[in-house]
């Protein structure tokens, strides 16, 4: 398994918010997008690559817990039926109008991306600046 830059309990003090069931799950997965953003940033490591730093380190924990926050909050919005705009839509009809969401879940873009304030948290040190280009 790849490295996991949070904890439930530091997503729990990061939010003020209980965990969601599949925090851990979640929490592996914003790790990844951290891990790929970063891929570039230049910082000391560990022998199990975790940055050394404590700023680094912070700022890849609390990047993870915000994306994680924004995943979890989706979830609960679409399983409770609180916002509409929690999942996509698969059609949209004016006339007599129709809309229609799919019936298992469907990866969108936000899923691939970090959030705003995530990647701001990384900007700030600098950890997500492309030094070079191919």
């Amino acid at each position: 398994m790849g490295r996991v830059f949070a904890t439930v309990q530091e997503y729990e003090d990061f939010t003020g918010k209980p965990a969601p069931e599949n925090a851990d799950r979640l929490l592996a997965r914003a790790s990844r997008l951290v891990s790929r953003d970063t891929r570039a940033a230049i910082y000391e490591t560990d022998p199990a690559g975790y940055p050394t730093d404590s700023d680094v380190r912070a700022a890849f924990r609390d990047a993870t817990c915000a994306q994680t926050a924004e995943w979890a909050r989706r979830e609960a919005a679409s399983t409770d039926g609180s916002d509409a705009s929690a999942g996509p839509w698969t059609s949209v009809s004016a006339g007599a109008i129709s809309l229609s969401r799919p019936s298992a879940p469907v990866p969108v873009a936000e899923d691939t991306v970090l959030t705003p304030e995530a990647a701001d948290i990384l900007d700030e040190l600098g950890l997500r600046q492309v030094v070079w280009q191919t």
